[in-house]
């Protein structure tokens, strides 16, 4: 089935090969084969149940720490963040979509090459917001 040798093909590449009318085709996928066109969402990465694990445990650790010391506990967390801004061309929502039956898992999309970085930004906060921030530049 062309559906399944291509799931990204759109509703007119698919009719204009089967000499078949945009909206018999459509009406056909989407009501007898009851599919439809979902966009990929977007992960940054996908993680494995070893890697889960240490999450897990660390995000329980907190949560028995809060319940044991309460509003005190959380005016002493400060965390820090990063963000690199890069310089790519993402792929569009349209280009990620596929065919899928209605109880299919969805797609997941995961970047697949690194790019030139331009700049880092670092950001401490707390509960109470941002309290420091820091740009430099990456490699070009």
């Amino acid at each position: 089935m062309l559906l399944e040798e291509d799931r990204r093909k759109s509703s007119e590449e698919i009719a204009l090969e089967t000499n078949m009318p945009t909206a018999s085709f459509f009406r056909i996928v989407t009501q007898t084969l009851q599919k439809r066109k979902v966009a990929a969402k977007w992960v940054p990465h996908r993680l494995s149940e070893e890697q889960k694990a240490p999450r897990k445990w660390v995000a329980e650790e907190l949560l028995r720490r809060y319940e044991a010391e309460g509003e005190q506990f959380l005016n002493r967390i400060v965390a820090i963040d990063e963000i690199w801004i890069r310089d790519f061309e993402q792929q569009l929502k349209s280009q990620s979509s596929q065919w899928k039956h209605a109880t299919s898992p969805l797609p997941k999309n995961c970047r697949r090459q690194k790019l030139k970085v331009k700049l880092i930004m670092i950001m401490a906060y707390n509960k109470n917001g941002v309290i420091a921030t820091e740009c430099l530049r990456g490699p070009l």
